[in-house]
């Protein structure tokens, strides 16, 4: 076996099992395992484990990555998290996997520029402050979303809003029309 991984083996033809086997013997193989379409969920739980970022964010891509490990992935790379295929599927199939996502891997998810409008819709409806604070805290986010949070009961994202709508020149209420 050594020196199929001495040779950076072309891993197209080797079976989960074989791909197990070679777990750890460098992050640039274990980012070739992460990404091999045959690669066992206990395989992913495995390379989950590693120390290499680059590697974890293979294994937030695979669609294979067992639901559990990919929540706990998704603190540390949100973007990965929605991009991997089968969230979709998971979510559709446990509408309440989401709600048990820890506060920090929600508050990174809504912090990413990549988090889809249905997610931003929802944390605003959540009335959860860090969801509050963690919207008010984006780049990307309007004058009306700013001004609902500003006018909301959290002090904190309150007032990061409130700063945010004087820096922009918006006003802090609506303009009647």
């Amino acid at each position: 076996m050594s020196d199929l991984v001495a040779g950076d083996p072309d891993l197209i033809n080797l079976s989960a099992a074989e791909l197990d086997r070679l777990v750890g013997t460098s992050d640039k193989l274990d980012i070739k395992i992460a990404q091999h379409e045959r690669v066992a969920g206990s395989t992913l739980e495995k390379l989950a484990k590693s120390p290499s970022p680059s590697v974890l964010r293979h294994v937030a891509l695979n669609p294979a990555c067992p639901k559990e490990t990919l929540l706990r992935l998704a603190p540390k790379f949100p973007n990965e998290f929605f991009a991997n295929t089968a969230i979709l599927l998971q979510l559709l199939v446990d509408p309440d996997l989401f709600l048990r996502l820890p506060v920090t891997a929600i508050k990174a998810i809504l912090k990413s520029p990549e988090c889809p409008q249905s997610i931003i819709d929802w944390a605003m409806r959540s009335g959860n402050s860090s969801h509050a604070l963690a919207l008010a805290g984006r780049g990307d986010v309007p004058a009306p979303l700013l001004r609902q949070i500003a006018n909301g009961p959290h002090i904190k994202a309150a007032e990061l809003a409130t700063s945010r709508l004087m820096g922009m020149g918006e006003p802090l209420k609506e303009k009647p029309e």
